[in-house]
């Protein structure tokens, strides 16, 4: 199964997007072991994580309308690194027959995060940012972080990317805020 889903992904995206996917297949098996989380589903959401990458920005817009319209608003249909996750979502769901949620809401949220986030969900999340083929200011710092705490990794993430958006304008989405204050509060004695 794993390998097929592999092939349906590598037809789906180019060369150096299906590189980036096996290396967050890699990361998050990493992580799932040392985090005790199941590897099977951990696999099926990092090699689907971006089934949708290589899709047209108007396709994924006009999908997410049809279907998102309640959760995403007219500034995210405009960016595809949010659209992308949302009609992956829907691949895997309705093209490729996964039903389990926690692989479905991964796949969904791997690039602004949800508050609440199963371990699964935060463990693609994080994978996503800090595979072995991302380079840039801080990534090995933040792998360092999250090798010892994968909570604590992920608020650091957010860390650095609000202040990388902030210095070019951007803007951190909203899902992304809440999932790091929810993390901050469950590392600050609350439960997840």
């Amino acid at each position: 199964m794993l390998e097929n889903l592999r092939t349906i992904v590598k037809e789906r995206v180019t060369e150096k997007r299906y590189i980036h996917t096996l290396g967050v297949e890699e990361k998050a098996v990493e992580l799932s072991k040392k985090y005790g989380v199941d590897e099977t589903k951990v696999r099926v959401a990092a090699i689907l994580h971006d089934i949708a990458k290589s899709m047209d920005i108007n396709r994924m817009e006009e999908i997410c309308k049809a279907n998102f319209s309640d959760e995403l608003s007219e500034e995210d249909m405009r960016i595809s690194e949010i659209l992308h996750g949302f009609v992956g979502y829907l691949i895997a769901k309705d093209e490729l027959n996964i039903t389990d949620e926690e692989i479905l809401s991964a796949i969904k949220y791997h690039t602004i995060g949800k508050k609440g986030l199963s371990l699964v969900g935060r463990i693609i999340y994080i994978a996503d940012g800090i595979e072995k083929n991302r380079v840039y200011p801080g990534v090995d710092e933040i792998r360092r972080v999250t090798d010892t705490n994968l909570d604590q990794g992920i608020i650091f993430e957010i860390e650095r990317k609000i202040t990388y958006l902030q210095s070019t304008g951007g803007k951190i989405h909203r899902n992304t805020l809440e999932m790091k204050e929810w993390l901050e509060d469950s590392l600050n004695g609350g439960k997840i």
